[in-house]
């Protein structure tokens, strides 16, 4: 398990193409303190969300969230151990349309027998 902050990463998304944008804009008409001021205004909200926002656990394998627990023993996200669980649903969905093929091939083979 790894703790993240709770918080929506399309949201979070929308508001750093909401900050390009405006910034952008801005620049446009040659307002360069307005379109640095968006930005920062936008990295100051950020910051904020970042120190509201609480902590919740997610399992690598399943990627359920778990609230309301104590976060204090798990490390952020971990690259390869994530790459390891993501490897291993490949393998295993691979299995199971194995399996199900030689299902297939079985009933074809018993009804034309």
């Amino acid at each position: 398990m790894w703790r993240q902050k709770n918080f929506p990463q399309s949201l979070g998304f929308l508001f750093v193409a909401l900050g390009a944008i405006t910034s952008s804009i801005a620049w446009m008409y040659y307002r360069p303190i307005l379109a640095l001021g968006i930005l920062m205004g936008f990295a100051l909200l950020d910051m904020v969300l970042y120190i509201v926002m609480p902590d919740v656990l997610v399992c690598y394998r399943c990627r359920t969230k778990h609230h309301d627990v104590d976060v204090s023993q798990h490390a952020a996200f971990d690259h390869e151990l994530g790459e390891k669980y993501r490897q291993e649903k490949i393998r295993q969905e691979e299995a199971e349309q194995e399996q199900a093929k030689k299902g297939l091939t079985q009933v074809d083979t018993e009804g034309h027998t």
